[in-house]
């Protein structure tokens, strides 16, 4: 996740969107006062090689809820209970984490991929270290408390989208390419390959993992994102 002061946007990171990669190419736009969330040890490798590292990410007292500020007086580690920013924190939060005025004023940019096949890379990312892994239909049937929490809620707020650039995982290279021109900015940096795939090249096409079953549950775990920007199977 990135709030850049300086160029005026918040990167708002989605999950098997290709959203690393965005996030360290819109890290080498930022000025030194921007929030550049943590990223895992490889990726945050790959990103100070461009020069750049994680930074800023600690919220502002003012904007910490309770529970964070009581776990700083008691000097506990709250990272993930309100004292720093973190990768895919939802539109709804960081807005109540910073100066709502701005939250609405910035840019808001967002990566979205058709939910059948981010579903496939999802479960290979899933098994990638597992020696008896499930199949994909055990994957699919899954029970999801709240399925949409890096997706469709990463990017609204209260059921009301709320990004402004929409960056389609089909057309990625281009659709940021567009996007940091329309910042005013020539010869963007390139997307780095920040992930390493543990899908089988076989499974490319991502409808044959699927049957009626599991390919129904996907269209209703993910209906407003299918919905709002036209997807099918």
């Amino acid at each position: 996740m990135i709030i850049s002061y300086a160029r005026e946007f918040i990167f708002l990171k989605t999950q098997k969107t290709g959203g690393s990669s965005v996030e360290i190419a819109l890290s080498c736009l930022c000025g030194p006062g921007d929030v550049l969330t943590r990223l895992s040890p490889d990726e945050e490798d790959l990103r100070r090689r461009s020069g750049v590292q994680a930074r800023n990410f600690r919220i502002p007292r003012e904007y910490r809820p309770w529970w964070g500020r009581a776990g700083e007086l008691m000097r506990i580690d709250q990272a993930r209970g309100g004292t720093e920013y973190r990768s895919h924190m939802s539109a709804k939060v960081i807005r109540a984490r910073m100066d709502a005025a701005v939250f609405d004023r910035f840019r808001k940019v967002t990566i979205v991929r058709n939910p059948w096949d981010r579903e496939v890379s999802l479960y290979y990312w899933h098994i990638r270290n597992r020696s008896n892994p499930p199949t994909f239909d055990r994957f699919v049937r899954r029970l999801l408390h709240n399925p949409e929490r890096k997706t469709f809620k990463i990017y609204s707020i209260d059921g009301r989208i709320v990004a402004t650039d929409i960056l389609r995982y089909e057309n990625l290279a281009d659709d940021y390419k567009a996007f940091v021109s329309s910042l005013g900015l020539n010869d963007p940096e390139p997307l780095p390959f920040a992930k390493s795939t543990y899908r089988p090249g076989e499974t490319r096409d991502y409808r044959a993992q699927y049957n009626a079953t599991t390919r129904d549950i996907v269209a209703r775990r993910y209906a407003r994102e299918i919905e709002a920007f036209g997807y099918t199977f």
